[in-house]
């Protein structure tokens, strides 16, 4: 039943997001979009609010691809504000910790530590609204619908959550798992790359979330809810595929 409602969701979503799109995802950013994808191109090591630089799908797709994410198809919301701003997910596969890739380090006599954020058979997902999102509340109404077709398993209403945490938290439960003298060296490791690099980029209103989907081709729709001061954004589906090694 489960499998079969991930693959009535993903069809159902290819659906409703060909009636909704209406912007390119390559068009040439002018006016504010194009300030903001200027900002973007020269982050300074200062920490930033997306609220400030995300103006357009095209700086959203910045962001993603700052997480190394790669993109899946624009997306639409409809605000209890009556605005209707758009959106961009997309995924990247395991072993893989944004923004900085293979995080494993070599504790010499102690071994060798796999800290990735994402393992292999995991596929993390982000989504980036654009616009003004307020981030100081609950982050978990996004959530993700996938589809195995390597392995005919699914799921609906995978959930997530602020991009930044499910990357810190995914790491933290690999250190958990660690004998005590290659525990502190990792979390060394952890406050002295990772925390830095997430901090040069814009996550306010950017959601992740960390899906075990096992290797193969999966088919994804990532879709539902943002905060946006008092009002609440219903995000129709972004579409796309992934492959989890």
């Amino acid at each position: 039943m489960k499998i079969r409602l991930a693959v009535a969701a993903v069809a159902a979503s290819a659906a409703l997001l060909g009636g909704v799109v209406a912007a390119p995802a390559h068009a040439a950013p002018t006016g504010q979009s194009l300030a903001a994808k200027n900002a973007l191109d020269s982050i300074n090591p200062q920490p930033q609010d997306a609220a400030d630089v995300v103006d357009g799908i095209e700086a959203a797709n910045k962001i993603l691809k700052q997480f190394g994410i790669t993109p899946f198809t624009p997306t639409i919301g409809a605000c209890t504000d009556f605005t209707f701003p758009l959106a961009l997910g997309g995924a990247v596969p395991g072993p893989y910790t944004p923004p900085i890739g293979d995080l494993t380090i070599d504790g010499g006599l102690l071994g060798k530590a796999d800290l990735n954020a994402v393992q292999k058979g995991e596929i993390l997902y982000g989504f980036v609204p654009v616009g003004v999102f307020n981030d100081s509340g609950d982050k978990g109404g996004m959530q993700v619908a996938w589809f195995n077709v390597n392995t005919f398993k699914g799921g609906l209403g995978e959930k997530m959550g602020g991009i930044t945490d499910v990357i810190l938290d995914g790491v933290t439960k690999r250190i958990g798992k660690f004998a005590p003298g290659l525990k502190e060296l990792a979390q060394a490791a952890v406050n002295s790359t990772l925390k830095p690099a997430l901090n040069l980029i814009p996550s306010n209103g950017v959601r992740g979330g960390i899906v075990d989907t096992g290797s193969g081709t999966v088919l994804s729709a990532i879709y539902g809810s943002v905060k946006k001061g008092d009002a609440t954004c219903y995000f129709f589906p972004s579409l796309g595929i992934a492959t989890a090694k």
